[in-house]
């Protein structure tokens, strides 16, 4: 029997074996696509972290679809970003600090968060070669799922990713290019985005540390989107989810 033949045969059998009535999807309460009948989004999940809005109702029923907008703890995505930018600050931190604690840092808080972010982006020269997850094994309690040594781990892990993804950098370089090995520890001085960048290569302009910034930023509040119940999706889509 020729393969092309078996392909088919259990393709259209397939059909008769996976086909389900429709009519057995409201007699279960089943959302297609994620979807009520009026079209709006599946409520999933609740969360004090996001909200996401795609759509709004008309006073005549209906809904009108407008521009996705995303929320973290009640602040618009977008007005973080603007306000960042106008004032040529960088946000990370501060941002990462919202996610964590519900609330934007005062000066104080910001100066220690950062001192504490800078505390932990150093790194053990055994651990360079192992993957993320093997850091369970240097964890000095990595069992305790208390609320505050959850916060511990998630502030280490926090500070330690641009270290990791720098350095594996560099020894790639030399291991795979030829390249001289140079290992660059962090200064409490720099931001997240400058100490990366100085990690990286070194030297680096003001303006490329202030756009990798922004990169950092956006791409940990994508993460955080996909972890809740892949938000960035459901603007796109138009539905909406309880929080901020």
């Amino acid at each position: 029997m020729k393969k092309e033949y078996i392909i088919y045969k259990l393709s259209d059998a397939s059909k008769e074996a996976c086909k389900i009535d429709n009519e057995l999807f409201p007699m279960y309460n089943v959302k297609r696509g994620l979807r009520n009948e009026d079209g709006t989004g599946v409520l999933v999940g609740l969360t004090k972290v996001g909200n996401v809005v795609g759509y709004e109702r008309l006073p005549e029923g209906g809904l009108k679809a407008i521009p996705g907008k995303l929320f973290y703890r009640g602040y618009d995505v977008e007005d973080i970003a603007h306000g960042l930018i106008k004032e040529k600050r960088f946000g990370f931190e501060e941002v990462a600090y919202l996610l964590l604690s519900g609330k934007l840092p005062d000066k104080e808080e910001l100066a220690g968060f950062k001192e504490l972010i800078c505390d932990n982006m150093p790194l053990e020269q055994n651990i360079l070669a192992r993957s993320v997850l093997e850091m369970y094994t240097f964890d000095p309690n990595p069992d305790d799922t208390s609320r505050d040594n959850l916060m511990r781990q998630s502030i280490e892990l926090i500070s330690r990713f641009p270290t990791i993804i720098a350095y594996a950098y560099n020894i790639y370089r030399h291991s795979q290019q030829g390249r001289s090995l140079h290992i660059r520890h962090p200064h409490e001085n720099l931001s997240i985005a400058e100490n990366f960048l100085h990690m990286l290569k070194k030297d680096f302009t003001d303006l490329e540390a202030r756009t990798r910034d922004q990169l950092d930023r956006y791409g940990y509040l994508f993460f955080h989107s996909r972890r809740y119940r892949f938000a960035e999706r459901s603007v796109a889509r138009g539905s909406q989810y309880p929080g901020g």
